[in-house]
């Protein structure tokens, strides 16, 4: 079994330019770059929203979301590098929420859109870490190369 820190594979995928890549390994993956930076900057993104999204569903009552989300993210955030971080609970939540957004009869729009919004946010940052660890691992396996390229950052034990 191919361990791998997730800090260590967020920053190989987003900081790491895709010429180094295909230079020390013989391959470039592009698609494997493509998912991590879309999740890397969707997260943010849905955060800010979800902060904007706050003040209309709960008018001045806003501010507090906008004290709090970001430290939650933040919080979240760290905890989803650690490496027994699963996906599956805010996949779970966030299909819910999704479900209640548009199903639901609730005359509360702006609060279940401020509730999907803030959790695609962290649902954004744990796909993260989740899909660099994974696309790393898939990548040092089938790539020689990129294994001895990266093996100072990698654990090899026994199933």
């Amino acid at each position: 079994m191919v361990g791998v820190d997730r800090a260590m594979a967020r920053k190989f995928y987003t900081d790491t330019p895709i010429s180094t890549i295909n230079k020390e390994t013989g391959e470039a993956p592009y698609f494997e770059k493509i998912i991590v930076w879309f999740a890397f900057l969707s997260g943010p993104i849905a955060l800010i929203s979800s902060i904007v999204l706050g003040f209309f569903a709960f008018k001045w009552w806003g501010v507090i979301c906008l004290v709090l989300c970001p430290i939650a993210f933040l919080v979240y955030s760290s905890l989803s590098a650690r490496g027994d971080s699963k996906s599956i609970g805010i996949t779970l939540l966030l299909l819910i929420s999704v479900g209640v957004h548009f199903f639901g009869n609730f005359n509360m729009f702006w609060v279940t859109l401020f509730v999907c919004a803030f959790l695609f946010s962290l649902w954004c940052v744990r796909v993260l870490y989740c899909s660099a660890t994974l696309l790393l691992r898939c990548f040092v396996i089938r790539n020689r190369r990129a294994f001895e390229y990266l093996s100072d950052y990698l654990t090899i034990g026994h199933i």
